[in-house]
This record gives C-alpha cells, sequence and structure tokens, in this order.
C-alpha cells in the first residue's frame, strides 16, 4: 500500500527566506564600503579608536612655498612642523628677506631660492632655526587655487574693513558770475578721495581663487599683519577642514600636491603621513597654531632674534639639545 508523505513546503520556505536576508546583508556591508553612509563616520580614517600613537622621534617638517607663476621664485614661505610631544602642528610664515646661509653664502630665503632651487630653500631654513626640514612643497597660483577647491572653502575672520583710496573725477555743480555779471550755474571737474571696502570686516569662507587674491594682497599695515592673515589662514584650514576627512579624500589630496607643485614629496611618503596628521586632527580640539617670528632689521635682512628661535622651539615642543636631531 503506497503512503503519502507530509509536504515540507514550509521548510524550504523558510530556508528561502533566511537565504534572502543573509544575501541582503552580504550586499548591504559591501555597498556601505564602497558608498559610506555621510551623516555618519563611515568611511572615516579612525585613528582615536586604535592603539596607534605617533611615535616621539617623528619629524614631518616641511618648508611651503608660494609664488605666482610655476617658474617664478617664490615671494611667500612658511616652515610647517609637527610634534607628536604636543600632538600639534605649528606654521610659521617667514618674510621673504629673512636672513639664512646656505653652504656659506649668506642671503635671503628669496635669495637661495632664485640662486640654488627648493632644496636649498628649505636647507638654509633647516640651518638657520637648526630644525631637520624633511621636505619642501612649492605652490604656484594655479595649483594653490586647485589644492584649495579640493579640500574646501577656507575659514577666514577679517578683524576690520580693509579699505583702499581712490581718487575719482567727479563734476559738481558751481554758481559764478558770467560775462555780464549775472550769476551762472557751471559743471566743474573735480578731484575727490575716495574708500572703497575690498574685504569687510567679519567671517569669510573663501574659495581657492579669492583667498589666493587674500593672502597675497597688500594691506600697508606692516609685515606682521600679512604674516597673522596668512598663519592664520593655513591654520584654519588644517583646523576646520581636514577633520573626519576619509583615506580616499586624503589620497586625492597628496596626489593633488605629487601631481601640480614643485616638491620632494613621493607617494610613500603620504602612507607614512597620513595616519600621523589624521590622528592628530581626530585627537585635538585645534590642533594647528601658528607663530610670528620677531627680530630686527639689518642691511635689507630680516635677521630673527634668538630668544625668537627659544620660544619657537619651545612652541614646538623642542630644545636645542634635541632640535637638531628633529
Amino acid at each position: 500500500m503506497s503512503v503519502r508523505r507530509k509536504s515540507n513546503w514550509y521548510i524550504y520556505l523558510l530556508a528561502l527566506i533566511i537565504s534572502f536576508v543573509l544575501l541582503g546583508l552580504f550586499v548591504r556591508s559591501i555597498w556601505t564600503s564602497i558608498f559610506p553612509d555621510s551623516n555618519d563616520n563611515s568611511g572615516s580614517y579612525k585613528i582615536s579608536d586604535s592603539d596607534y600613537r605617533p611615535s616621539a622621534d617623528i619629524n614631518l617638517t616641511s618648508l611651503i612655498m608660494l609664488s605666482d607663476m610655476k617658474a617664478a621664485t617664490p615671494q611667500y614661505y612658511m616652515l610647517m612642523n609637527y610634534q607628536p610631544r604636543s600632538e600639534i602642528i605649528v606654521f610659521v610664515p617667514l618674510r621673504e628677506n629673512t636672513k639664512v646661509t646656505y653652504k656659506g653664502n649668506t642671503g635671503s630665503i628669496y635669495e637661495v631660492y632664485d640662486n640654488f632651487g627648493a632644496r636649498a630653500a628649505a636647507d638654509s631654513v633647516e640651518e638657520l632655526l637648526g630644525i631637520k626640514c624633511i621636505h619642501y612643497i612649492k605652490f604656484d597660483r594655479l595649483s594653490f587655487v586647485d589644492f584649495v577647491n579640493l579640500s574646501g572653502d577656507v575659514y577666514v575672520s577679517v578683524p576690520s574693513d580693509i579699505t583702499e583710496k581712490e581718487e575719482k573725477i567727479v563734476l559738481k555743480k558751481e554758481m559764478v558770475d558770467n560775462e555780464d555779471g549775472e550769476p551762472e550755474e557751471i559743471l566743474k571737474q573735480v578731484t575727490e578721495t575716495v574708500e572703497n571696502v575690498i574685504y569687510q570686516e567679519g567671517t569669510h569662507f573663501m574659495k581657492g581663487e579669492e583667498l589666493y587674491n587674500y593672502l597675497t594682497y597688500n594691506f600697508r599695515r606692516g609685515v606682521d599683519y600679512t604674516l597673522a592673515v596668512q598663519g592664520s589662514a593655513a591654520m584654519n584650514m588644517i583646523n576646520k577642514n581636514f577633520r573626519h576627512v576619509s583615506p580616499t579624500q586624503m589620497q586625492s589630496f597628496a596626489e593633488s600636491i605629487i601631481r601640480s607643485t614643485e616638491t620632494d614629496i613621493i607617494l610613500k611618503d603620504y602612507a607614512d603621513i597620513q595616519p600621523i596628521f589624521n590622528y592628530t586632527t581626530e585627537n585635538s580640539i585645534n590642533p594647528c597654531e601658528y607663530y610670528i617670528t620677531y627680530g630686527e632689521n639689518d642691511g635689507g635682512y630680516f635677521v630673527i632674534s634668538d630668544s625668537c628661535k627659544e620660544t619657537l622651539l619651545g612652541r614646538m615642543g623642542l630644545s636645542h639639545t634635541d632640535a637638531g636631531t628633529k
């Protein structure tokens, strides 16, 4: 006699449902790894949750330079130093006529670059301050604008209106006596001085071209004012723009520098720098600051004072004992 077997359809249905659920979870994991949600920290380079700590012997000191044209000698110089002991990045804007020495030749940073090149300029700053200058980066106008636009608008605080005086010829009405001795109204050309506001007091978010024009503008308020403008812009770029960036974004920044600037940095250097940079921006509220050097003018050169060098080394967490090896 034949026996009718019970149908196991519900078992097959359950197995099918479980298979679809597992497949969905697998697809979701792949999707989120490729396209992280912009509303959370997915894809961010999170150093803070790991055991990573920057080594005390790390040195990322670099000389950053800026010129108008690609082949031109730069007019703007800034030292960037990172010290893992204090976990800060210090920017030091330098005058182009800062007195330095390179292989027995004394002159300004500008002159050293002009005669011997970018590496020589970095070496001259190294000899001046006693801090090993590992890399150099020279931006021109186009590469600077592209880099800023890639990293995002830069926060700039203008403390007071920046104005320019301009002389204009205007027509003004004037009463004169005509040939008959009777009063007559005429138009007369008069030169007047007016003030135009170039940069208004307050907070601005500047794109690359606007920021370049701002940093290179002749403020007519002294060199220290211009250096402070440059230092604060560099500081704000790091403190505001480089937080919670993904490894992909960081690599695009590095590739932009390597591709479009005059530099000795290669991609291997970027691989060494990335975890340090991300650790600092992740674990410090304001990881970057700037410092303005002081000294005196001597024969057309600016000589940084010894006390300034001591203070600067202190800000970088160094002393003369270990500065020469850093």
